[in-house]
């Protein structure tokens, strides 16, 4: 049982893989001024293992005209009487000008600071500009890709510290081929910009299955890749999640 509880706990951290989906978390909103969301939680539990859960969660974004800035965060702590068993977390700031007002061709800063102890990132600090473009936007469908270049600083446990220049890439889909039934994909490919055998990928996947106008089914998958070779870190790691939204 206690083993069961631990990983119930777990499937979710072990899928927030090295590369950080801003994708996902972006507010698609038309309207200007501020808008996002914040979310708190403490959890205590004591049965047979004592565990202590600590989160919080940001999303906050703003918008005038052809500016955008996004302000994410994300921060989860596990502990099972004095023992940490997660402890990741992630703050990201993005500006977005759209050049022109179709809205097709985007220009994007960001910066950003991560840790995630399951993954031995002790600190990783990221700063990069890039280009985004809107290649589909219709109603029921929408595709999108980016590309760039990022200076990345990273301290790994047990496996020293690295400078380097990377290309930051992503495409992201989404479609809704019926009433009931659609699809989000997106992919990050981040190769270094000297070695490009040495890269890191990561993918999402989700069908979900609109049930009424207050409940959607999602099933998930998540795949992250890292081509280094890190004593104890497995290459590739991937989940399946179900998932059960409720909107009201």
């Amino acid at each position: 049982m206690r083993f069961i509880l631990l990983l119930f706990f777990l499937l979710d951290f072990i899928s927030k893989a090295q590369i950080v989906n801003v994708e996902n978390m972006r507010l698609a909103t038309k309207n200007e001024g501020f808008t996002g969301s914040i979310d708190l939680s403490l959890n205590f539990t004591m049965n047979s293992v004592q565990l202590l859960q600590i989160g919080d969660r940001a999303r906050i974004g703003y918008k005038k005209k052809k500016h955008q800035i996004l302000l994410l965060t994300d921060h989860s702590l596990i502990r099972t009487n004095s023992l940490s068993i997660v402890n990741l977390g992630f703050e990201h700031v993005r500006y977005n000008y759209t050049f022109k007002d179709s809205g097709i061709v985007i220009l994007e800063l960001f910066e950003q600071a991560q840790f995630n102890k399951i993954q031995k990132i002790n600190l990783r600090l990221l700063g990069g500009v890039g280009l985004r473009l809107h290649l589909l936007d219709q109603q029921h469908y929408q595709l999108n890709i980016g590309t760039g270049f990022m200076a990345e600083y990273e301290e790994l446990i047990d496996y020293g510290i690295s400078n380097d220049i990377l290309s930051n890439n992503y495409i992201s889909f989404d479609g809704q081929f019926s009433e009931h039934i659609g699809m989000n994909v997106i992919t990050y490919f981040q190769p270094k910009l000297i070695d490009f055998g040495n890269y890191r990928l990561s993918n999402e996947t989700q069908l979900r299955f609109i049930i009424n106008k207050h409940l959607t089914y999602r099933i998930i998958y998540s795949l992250s890749h890292d081509s280094r070779d890190i004593p104890d870190v497995r290459k590739t790691n991937y989940t399946f999640r179900n998932a059960l939204s409720f909107t009201f």
